[in-house]
């Protein structure tokens, strides 16, 4: 394909395949490529449709589903640009996607082994004094809270994801830390049952100092066993009914 560098986007002129994906992946191209960025401000939809070789419906059908996505953000009288990524957005496509997948018990199991093994690799190798300092100060909070016998499973639960964010935080790495929370969100509601389940969040709260220990120590083979110890529990409390 022919690119069209038009005032210095280089869009793709459709050719063959369904004029809105095309655009859609055009969009998707650039932006993975960083030819596109959060606060780039876009042509208007007659010059992106020239540009692209497609009608303005189509950028219009386009961009209304870039909108939902929240990938470029439309500010009345004053343009459309590239949306700027937010901690968390008001809908995701893909969470979505994954809620009605008819997944396995066995799949659940090694979609969140695999992703917290990661995050508590790359803490380990990665994680500042400080980082480490701030997930002491998370995880009192769930102390604090199972001490005093909180009771609420939102409460307890809401403390443990918070604990699991920090940890995101701590690997220094942007992409993971996305995709972790994202991971958290689809595991929340298992998360929660789970301390409906054990009342006094004991249990949790255990597994909580094994992996905080081992992190502090930058001990990778405690680590390792400490979230194993906390995927199976969660397993036997939520998984296997």
């Amino acid at each position: 394909m022919n690119a069209s560098w038009e005032k210095g986007y280089p869009f793709q002129v459709h050719q063959r395949e369904s004029a809105v994906e095309f655009v859609i992946k055009n969009f998707k191209d650039l932006l993975a490529t960083k030819q596109l960025k959060p606060g780039d401000r876009l042509p208007g939809e007659h010059s992106l449709a020239q540009m692209m070789g497609v009608s303005r419906g189509s950028i219009r059908e386009a961009m209304k589903i870039l909108k939902a996505f929240g990938v470029i953000d439309v500010k009345q009288g004053n343009g459309t640009y590239i949306a700027k990524p937010s901690a968390k957005s008001w809908f995701e496509p893909l969470l979505f996607e994954l809620i009605c997948t008819e997944a396995s018990a066995r799949e659940f199991m090694e979609l969140r082994e695999t992703v917290e093994t990661g995050v508590v690799k790359l803490v380990i190798r990665n994680a500042s004094e400080k980082d480490l300092e701030e997930l002491v100060l998370v995880h009192n909070k769930l102390e604090e809270a199972v001490r005093s016998k909180a009771t609420d499973p939102a409460e307890l639960a809401a403390l443990d994801i918070e604990f699991h964010l920090a940890l995101g935080k701590a690997t220094k790495n942007a992409l993971l830390e996305r995709i972790y929370r994202f991971i958290l969100d689809f595991f929340t509601p298992t998360i929660e049952k789970t301390y409906e389940r054990e009342k006094t969040g004991q249990n949790a709260l255990r597994l909580h100092r094994n992996i905080l220990a081992s992190v502090l120590e930058r001990n990778w083979e405690k680590a390792l066993a400490a979230l194993r110890e906390s995927i199976e529990e969660w397993k036997r409390l939520f998984v296997e009914e």
